[in-house]
């Protein structure tokens, strides 16, 4: 089992978000880009069917959990760059609460290599 701390993702991903749709792209690409580089330098090994294990540490207390999943659709699919394969079989553990906050907030992840 690998364990990467990510960013909090930006606020332009939130499914709900307003504003322009080149924003997004851009926020898209940038937080999936740094989300491979992240994970490659874990030297995670290659397994489509890993299960992704969730745990969001907010900016601050004020929020709502069920708005960040969707969020980190670009998260996923650098982890799944970095690892050389799709993300249709990866199997994620979305968290039901908040963790404590961090200053900037982050996603730690554990992915855990299923057979």
């Amino acid at each position: 089992m690998t364990t990467i701390t990510f960013p909090w993702p930006p606020a332009a991903l939130t499914p709900h978000a307003k504003g322009g749709r080149w924003g997004k792209v851009r926020a898209t690409k940038r937080y999936r880009n740094d989300a491979f580089l992240l994970a490659r330098a874990a030297r995670i090994p290659r397994c489509p069917t890993a299960r992704l294990v969730f745990t969001f540490h907010p900016p601050r207390r004020a929020g709502d959990p069920h708005n960040v999943p969707g969020r980190c659709k670009a998260l996923i699919d650098g982890i799944a760059d970095a690892m050389g394969c799709d993300d249709k079989h990866f199997r994620c553990a979305w968290p039901e609460t908040f963790a404590d906050p961090v200053r900037g907030g982050a996603v730690v992840v554990q992915v855990e290599a299923l057979v």
